[in-house]
């Protein structure tokens, strides 16, 4: 049994490799890799894939230093490039991050066979979720379900383009600029603000837009 664990907080990386040896307590030849930043667990990888020795789990956090020169952005990028170089190994994403649309573009993009909150389960918990993915099974825990499933509930939030409108107004874009960054006429981002104030029920400026986003969690 082969495991990569990724998290760039050093001593969470030993709680999990904790965990990990008590979810395979009874297993024979465990071997656990540590990494704690995107640029080593590439490394890693790369190294594994050249002696044809895969990883049969992958456990990875979300919010890491990025690798530039790979283009590896979050532990999400490092995700899709394990499953692209090693397909059989299952993920899991653990993350602390809380907004709704990211964890909603984790499940819908990166889609690993687990996707957990740091501080959404117990020890106990944890260790089952780790033994059910190795077995095939897939799982969100309860808090990440919520917050999908309140994504699903509004289906103008479903569309990345209206999502992407409301994170680039938080970064203070105008119109035009929006426009530009998401290759739309500034009349289809128009048309667009009306959906997306009518899914968070207001009638106000652009401001309220993100005024609400932000109290509903969405960013």
């Amino acid at each position: 049994m082969n495991i990569l664990i990724v998290d760039d907080h050093s001593g969470y990386l030993k709680s999990l490799k904790n965990i990990v040896s008590y979810a395979f307590e009874d297993a024979k030849n465990l071997e656990i890799t540590e990494s704690l930043n995107c640029e080593n667990a590439i490394q890693t990888i790369k190294h594994r894939v050249a002696i044809n020795k895969t990883f049969d789990l992958a456990i990875i956090d979300y919010i890491m230093p990025s690798y530039t020169e790979e283009e590896i952005n979050n532990g999400g990028d490092l995700c899709t490039y394990l499953k692209k170089v090693m397909p059989s190994c299952k993920t899991i994403i653990n993350t602390g991050i809380l907004e709704d649309f990211t964890l909603f573009e984790i499940d819908q993009k990166i889609k690993p066979d687990a996707l957990t909150l740091k501080s959404d389960l117990s020890v106990e918990d944890y260790i089952k979720v780790i033994q059910e993915v190795v077995q095939g099974k897939k799982f969100k825990s309860l808090y990440v379900s919520e917050k999908i499933n309140e994504i699903w509930k509004h289906q103008t939030f479903a569309q990345e383009q209206n999502r992407k409108i409301v994170e680039l107004l938080a970064l203070g874009y105008k119109i035009k600029e929006i426009a530009n960054a998401l290759s739309l006429s500034e009349v289809a981002i128009q048309k667009r603000i009306v959906k997306i104030k009518e899914a968070l029920e207001i009638k106000d400026s652009n401001t309220s837009i993100l005024r609400e986003a932000k109290r509903r969690g969405y960013v």
